[in-house]
């Protein structure tokens, strides 16, 4: 795999808007893998009426946590966007004060990418996993809004 400079840094991801208004931290970002925090408040939960974290945030965090694992191995000239990303639900994301996931690539091309993403309880139990495809576009300056 070629080295060249990439934009999509740690700090870069922790700059994101997206990223900070969940609460969420990237705290790992090698090339291919990722990792993600999630300060958990009384507003990430309700999972099926429970303290557990609800399905919406954990869906938003897989695209997170995945995207940060492809970005870090798409050239300074590109762009990512999400195209399918397929999560299963295993059991209630039962966690006190912080939730962690991590994403990784499993395969990279020059158009597409595939990459997974794992959350886990308190208890080391996997709680939801997905797998996500994602499209490396040549970078526009201004995001393509439609007409």
């Amino acid at each position: 795999m070629e080295t060249q400079p990439v934009r999509w840094t740690l700090e870069y991801w922790n700059q994101q808007l997206y990223v900070g208004w969940v609460g969420a931290r990237m705290v790992a970002l090698e090339k291919g893998l990722s990792r993600i925090e999630l300060d958990v408040g009384v507003h990430h939960r309700g999972g099926a009426g429970t303290p557990a974290v609800n399905g919406a945030m954990l869906a938003y965090l897989h695209d997170i946590v995945q995207g940060a694992a492809v970005g870090s191995l798409v050239h300074a000239d590109r762009a990512i966007a999400t195209l399918n990303l397929n999560i299963s639900y295993l059991s209630l994301a039962a966690v006190g004060h912080v939730l962690r996931g991590e994403g990784r690539v499993i395969r990279y091309g020059s158009a597409v990418a595939f990459a997974e993403s794992e959350f886990r309880s308190e208890s080391g139990e996997v709680c939801c996993k997905a797998t996500g495809t994602f499209r490396i576009l040549r970078a526009r300056p201004e995001p393509c809004l439609g007409n």
